[in-house]
Order: structure tokens, then sequence, then C-alpha cells
């Protein structure tokens, strides 16, 4: 489920301590020519993504320590620089329009090199390595949930309807659909294929009123992707790495650590809710 950088959500597990939670974004441009692959994380708005930004990278150096972490974060962000290998400012102009529209932004935000973007509020439960080597193949990658044409089912598309994304993305009538999760994306810059998928994506001209769902007033980005991919007619590569959090879907937690590097914690103060309280309790045990 996407999220809304504007509202909180619960973060329950070992929070870092307040007194490491202190300075203030670096003010330097992000600069290309980077350590590659590194992780990317984009922030702003409410403090809380801040401390979720520090847990993610915490549990990533605890599992993954010689992956470089990145973080960009927008003004008045509290950042301890000490939890990540380089912190880039993240200027207004990328997410004036809400949080859809920053990652929509992101394949212009990233210096040159391979970078796999991470939502703030997601963990690392065990090597994310191995995933990083099956990405290198591709020059862009994320969470596919479902495939399908226009009257098929097709799992994880709730924010239009296949009819809508035919009609503003201008699709023909054979095209196919996606369903996805921007959690995590694998771009490469620079890239042909990274440069069509979010040029189209750009380009959508999807209003509120077009959404099944209504989103705190931004366009999902999930949605302009999918119609992008339907748009240039591409499937892109996929991988299991995060688990959202479904109820019964492992028997214990060992079992999600072995299947999934990454965990989603995504939960809010409105009617979502994608992750299982009962998993956050076994995490907070391990």
């Amino acid at each position: 489920m996407e999220r809304s950088h504007g509202v909180p959500f619960p973060i329950r597990c070992h929070t870092p301590s307040r007194s490491r939670l202190n300075g203030s974004a670096h003010n330097d441009e992000a600069k290309a020519g980077g350590t590659s692959p590194g992780i990317a994380i984009f922030i702003f708005g409410r403090k809380e993504y801040a401390y979720a930004a520090q847990h993610l990278a915490l549990t990533l150096k605890e599992y993954s320590p010689n992956v470089p972490v990145h973080l960009w974060a927008g003004d008045g962000m509290p950042v301890d620089k000490s939890f990540y290998d380089e912190v880039h400012y993240l200027d207004p102009m990328w997410y004036e329009h809400g949080p859809g529209r920053l990652k929509l932004n992101a394949h212009d935000i990233l210096p040159d090199g391979d970078w796999l973007y991470l939502d703030a509020d997601t963990l690392c439960l065990s090597d994310i390595g191995p995933a990083l080597d099956k990405l290198k193949a591709h020059d862009f990658a994320l969470d596919v949930r479902g495939v399908g044409k226009e009257g098929d089912p097709i799992a994880y598309t709730p924010w239009a309807t296949n009819a809508t994304v035919r009609h503003v993305a201008e699709l023909p009538e054979d095209a196919s659909y996606f369903g996805v999760q921007t959690s995590w994306m694998w771009i490469r810059k620079p890239s042909k294929l990274c440069d069509r998928v979010f040029a189209a994506a750009l380009s959508m001209g999807f209003d509120t009123e077009d959404l099944k769902e209504q989103w705190g007033g931004s366009i999902p980005d999930e949605l302009c992707i999918s119609a992008a991919l339907s748009k240039i007619n591409f499937t892109p590569f996929s991988l299991p790495i995060s688990f959202y959090g479904t109820r019964g879907a492992y028997k214990t937690f060992n079992e999600v650590k072995a299947n999934h590097p990454l965990a989603c914690l995504y939960g809010d103060t409105r009617k979502h809710r994608l992750v299982a309280s009962s998993w956050l309790d076994q995490y907070d045990r391990t």
C-alpha cells in the first residue's frame, strides 16, 4: 500500500534514542558518481519519517554493512548524519506536489549509478546483497503484484479502474495492465529504459476525480508508474524482496526473514493498515 509522507505511522520497533536525533539536513546538492549500488531514502514533512529512516539505516548496517546508505532530506528534517554514508539536501521543488510526485522524480533526483530506492518505513531483516546481485542484471525493477488485460482480475490495483487508465494513458484495447508496489524500486542511471519509464509516468494526466480511493490530495505514484508500464508495453523484472505483513503468510518470523530481506511497516491513522500487528510484535522480540 502506498504511503503518504503527510500522515504518521506507528514506529514501534527499537526506535533510536532521541539523544541521537539531532542536526539538520546537509545543504550540498547530491553529487553524481557515488559508490554504486547504493540505497536511496527520501524524507520530508513530519519528523517521524526522519526517525523511521534512521531505523532503516541501522538495520541495513546490521545486515549489509558494505552497502552505502544515502539519505535525501527536505527542509526542517531532524537528521543525524552519523547514520548514513551520505546525506543530501532534498529541494522542495521535488516534493511540493506531494509524496507521489516525489517518487516520480526519483530518476531526476538520483546521481548516476545503480540505486535501490526504499521507502523510509521499511526494515532490513537480512542481507540485501543477494537481491542486489540479481537486480544488477537489470536497468529497472520493482514489485509487480499482478499483470493482465483490461477485463482480468489483477492483484493490487487500488487506485483507478483499468478503463480509467486506458482513457488517461491513451492505451490500445489489447494493452496489459499492472499492479505495482513502489515501496522499493531499482533504478539504473543513466539507462534508456529508466528514462522511458519515468518520463512516461510523469506525463500521466490523472487527477483526483480519477481515483477509486483518495490519497491525501496527491496522485499515487503507483498509478502513474503502472500506467507508464502499460503505455510503453514493458513488463519489468520483479523480486519478492519485501514482506508486507500479511496475516498468516508464514508460521514464524524466521520464515519471513528467510524469504524476504526487507519488511514494510506501513500503517497510519486512517483506515489503511497493511501490516498485521502480530508481525511487529514478533519483530520487537527478535
